[in-house]
């Protein structure tokens, strides 16, 4: 065998091996965290295991997610990116439908089966990434063309956003906004373009923002001004739980911020229950989970053995990473409140199934069996060599 193909094999398996350890690691301490955050709130009195219970359900459907497709042939996802898209905008579209989306805190962003609710914007996470890295995958040019290419990707990540917005989830959307347009930068959009797409956007945001004012300004303000009461209070008692929290933490179950103090301590200040329980220690290892699962994401970017495959790993590798950058900001308070739940960690079955199913997706690249690449004469991607993405023979 082919001594470069052993090599990249061997490169491929460390790759696998640590997204999985990390992202089993993640998980574990979810689970743990999220009955320890949530066993007073659930009972009301006393302790209880209604959120552990609903999150243990989710965890199995989302490792049998994650085995799925981490054996199915991702590049065979390409065919399928047209109907997937259609089946996205009907989703967001019926959260928005009276009597079909089910409205929790004056927001329209799920649909109800069963006992349980799932969230169509997770789902856009993952299934714009795929449909976005399929559109980009057909140019192999340095630069995308501006009508046949470039707008088209704009127009459809604007009618997907338009849609989480109205929910509304600024959050969210400023997520997968921000994902899809590093995905067609990287996939080579020209930088005048991107400009021109950005001026674009100012008129709608605007709008948007003069129409939700003082929804905005009073999170802006209770953010900056540091206020205790309102709308700051959630933000005030996150930094107390992370600072009572001290080197070492209170000890797992110990926190006391849990109990009916921070309001959504068991989803989007998950993190502020882990600061006071596990201390600095605790979060700083989180952090560094999350900053190794990125390093290998990225890596693997380096090492995919096509265009598509390279531009879905990396849209991946930006949501999760994003996403929880995103999430420690808030719970810091270096960044206004966006109720962005934190990877793997957070309580959420739509979540955890979507970040399982990623994981699954960077699994299946990695299980792509190396080939030989022939040199063709085309122009580099993502910074690499052309003769990874192009024309390919089997040794």
């Amino acid at each position: 065998m082919n001594e470069s193909i052993i090599e990249k094999k061997r490169i491929l398996k460390s790759i696998r091996d640590r997204i999985l350890a990390v992202s089993l690691t993640l998980v574990g301490l979810g689970v743990v965290l999220v009955y320890s955050a949530s066993c007073v709130k659930a009972g009301n009195a006393g302790f209880d295991l209604t959120y552990l219970k609903k999150q243990l359900i989710w965890l199995g459907i989302g490792v049998c997610t994650m085995l799925f497709m981490s054996y199915i042939n991702i590049e065979r996802l390409r065919r399928f990116a047209a109907p997937l898209f259609v089946v996205l905008l009907v989703m967001l579209a019926a959260v928005l439908v009276p009597g079909i989306g089910t409205k929790v805190n004056g927001a329209s962003r799920w649909l109800r089966f069963g006992g349980f609710n799932m969230q169509p914007s997770e789902i856009a996470k993952i299934g714009m990434v795929i449909v976005m890295a399929s559109y980009l995958s057909r140019y192999t040019g340095k630069s995308l063309p501006f009508f046949r290419g470039f707008v088209p990707a704009v127009m459809m990540t604007g009618m997907v956003l338009g849609l989480i917005m109205l929910e509304p989830d600024f959050g969210t959307s400023a997520l997968i906004g921000a994902v899809m347009g590093s995905m067609i930068v990287v996939g080579g959009a020209r930088l005048i373009h991107t400009l021109i797409a950005f001026a674009g956007t100012l008129p709608p945001a605007a709008y948007i923002a003069i129409a939700k004012m003082d929804y905005i300004a009073s999170r802006i303000h209770a953010w900056h001004s540091g206020d205790k009461d309102g709308k700051g209070y959630q933000i005030w008692m996150s930094k107390v739980a992370l600072g009572s929290g001290g080197l070492t933490g209170m000890g797992l179950g110990e926190g006391v911020s849990k109990l009916y103090y921070l309001p959504e301590a068991h989803t989007d200040f998950i993190l502020a229950i882990a600061g006071q329980e596990l201390g600095l220690v605790g979060t700083v290892v989180i952090i560094l989970l999350f900053a190794i699962l990125v390093y290998e994401g990225m890596r693997l970017v380096k090492h995919a053995p096509s265009k598509f495959t390279a531009l879905v790993a990396y849209g991946i590798t930006a949501v999760i990473g994003l996403q929880a950058v995103f999430n420690i900001a808030v719970v810091t308070a270096s960044i206004p409140p966006k109720g962005i739940s934190l990877p793997f960690i957070s309580f959420g079955g739509s979540g955890l199934c979507v970040a399982l199913a990623m994981i699954g997706t960077l699994v299946s690249i990695t299980r792509i069996e190396p080939e030989v690449p022939v040199k063709v004469d085309v122009e580099p991607v993502l910074g690499l060599e052309s003769s990874e993405y192009e024309e390919r023979k089997v040794a």
